[in-house]
């Protein structure tokens, strides 16, 4: 999708969020379709509906919650980047970085930010992952 703002376009990330709590997932619609880079596609609460989304939709990013249910996030990470290996997963979650980094990272995952911190750190992290880089704070 290519918005325009001031006669200059701007060229808008699609992003998927997958997470079970459906607060978390409103909030997160909100908060990334108020930015002038990002726009949500879709917001799911399981793994197998993530899958299907991919399937479907051109995505930049998928917003990956660990807690999921049968297939947690970390195995969803390696499935999503299986079959679409230039997607970039971003686990948010609020387990610790230090249990779960290293896993998200070898899963796929370009990197990780505790839900703690959100507030502060999510819209960077989120540039950075899709500007290539990786966003982890543990000593992965």
């Amino acid at each position: 999708m290519i918005e325009y703002t001031s006669g200059s376009e701007v060229t808008r990330k699609n992003i998927l969020i997958v997470d079970d709590h459906y607060v978390v997932r409103r909030g997160l619609m909100e908060l990334l379709n108020q930015q002038p880079d990002l726009c949500v596609c879709g917001a799911v609460d399981s793994a197998e509906q993530a899958l299907e989304v991919a399937e479907r939709e051109p995505l930049d990013l998928a917003i990956v919650d660990i807690s999921l249910g049968q297939i947690d996030g970390i195995m969803l990470t390696g499935m999503l980047k299986q079959k679409h290996p230039e997607l970039v997963v971003l686990i948010l979650s609020m387990h610790d970085e230090h249990l779960y980094g290293l896993r998200a990272q070898r899963a796929g995952a370009s990197g990780f930010v505790a839900k703690q911190e959100a507030g502060e750190t999510l819209l960077d992290a989120i540039h950075q992952v899709l500007d290539g880089r990786m966003y982890f704070h543990s000593e992965t």
